[in-house]
């Protein structure tokens, strides 16, 4: 069981962390090594972020003798901001969910392993864990069968995982995310920063993505959709390939779960495909200069995904099954970054064309689907 461990670290006011809370926060978890490290000789970077701030933390190899804790761990504050935007509140995680599941995730062997959860003398809440020797996932990369597998083989594993989270009922998602989409719709504001950004989204806007995500739902209902525990933002900045992977182990693991959530399995898994176009952090294009995911490319995962789904399951689900509820999950998912990327640009006055061209490109794509399965009015 995951236990709140208090630390004798007061942050400063910024909240960024000094070497020696570093060193403190640390050797309350790996209690051989870290404690008696001298803080001058840590290395340590800190990154905040829209959802929870980060800080890797180094410690030198010794010169002489052995070690026994690692030499490198990630600590992550919780912070208030969160990843969770005010539609989807009453369902994904709490900070404090989001971190047990972590927890949880990482027992399995799966993710990183958590060494333990703390609360500093300020009141700041936080966990140590293992430091990924990976790095982010690219969209080339799954063009190599071997990673394409393991991320098939990961999402079935994660989406089956048992966890403490409380199970909501998916019809409470798209209830959620229809309803955030309607305030959107045809919102003048959003037509206005389009313009003054010099990319025009008013087709974007005026769509009823709503009624359109209705029926997406509707159909995949019809031909039994399963469900499972979902990360639903799986850009692939959140799949880290691992740089020297052990004979036996998968080459991928997956991070950041504030929006984990029961959904079809089939967001993700259409998402995965979808997200192939996108480079959401990159500074010259949110799109990415890739071709897309090949239909045999997305009928290879489907079938790896099938077969671990059915170890873990004891189902008997094919990859054309899979595959034919990927097509719907690949519209479930561009509605959910079209959702966050409208309320983020109405909350925060975003105009910027290299979002605003990601988002035309979201909607382009949406509609060539929704005319590939029939689903025009």
């Amino acid at each position: 069981m995951a236990t709140l461990t208090p630390v004798a670290v007061t942050l400063p006011k910024d909240k960024v962390p000094t070497k020696k809370n570093a060193r403190d926060i640390i050797g309350a978890f790996l209690t051989e090594d870290w404690p008696f490290v001298d803080p001058e000789t840590l290395t340590v970077s800190y990154h905040a972020s829209f959802a929870n701030a980060h800080c890797p933390v180094e410690r030198p190899k010794p010169a002489t003798g052995t070690t026994t804790d690692t030499l490198k761990v990630f600590i992550k504050f919780h912070t208030d901001a969160g990843g969770s935007l005010e539609v989807f509140k009453p369902l994904a995680p709490t900070r404090h969910e989001e971190a047990l599941f972590s927890y949880e995730y990482g027992r399995t062997g799966l993710g990183a392993k958590v060494y333990g959860f703390f609360e500093t003398q300020d009141g700041t809440l936080g966990r140590v864990e293992e430091f990924l020797d990976a790095r982010n996932m690219e969209p080339e990369d799954v063009e190599n069968s071997v990673i394409r597998a393991d991320v098939a083989k990961g999402l079935a594993r994660f989406h089956v995982l048992e966890t403490s989270l409380e199970k909501k009922a998916v019809e409470s998602y798209y209830e959620a995310v229809v309803n955030g989409l309607r305030v959107y719709h045809k919102m003048d504001k959003l037509k206005a920063l389009g313009e003054e950004g010099g990319v025009s989204i008013d087709k974007l806007v005026d769509y009823d993505f709503g009624g359109k995500l209705r029926n997406v739902v509707d159909k995949l209902q019809s031909i039994g959709g399963k469900t499972g525990w979902c990360i639903h933002d799986v850009q692939f900045m959140n799949v880290m390939v691992k740089n020297d992977a052990k004979e036996g182990e998968s080459k991928v693991t997956l991070i950041d779960f504030e929006f984990v959530m029961q959904n079809y399995r089939a967001f993700d898994i259409g998402g995965h495909f979808m997200q192939k176009m996108f480079k959401w952090f990159d500074e010259e294009s949110r799109i990415a200069n890739c071709r897309k995911y090949t239909e045999e490319e997305k009928k290879h995962f489907c079938g790896e995904y099938a077969r671990q789904w059915n170890k873990l399951t004891g189902d008997t689900d094919t990859g054309d099954r899979v595959f034919q509820e990927s097509e719907y999950g690949y519209l479930l998912a561009i509605t959910f970054d079209i959702h966050n990327m409208l309320c983020f640009m109405d909350a925060q006055g975003d105009k910027d064309p290299l979002n605003l061209l990601g988002l035309n490109k979201l909607f382009d794509e949406f509609v060539a689907q929704c005319s590939k399965l029939n689903l025009q009015d």
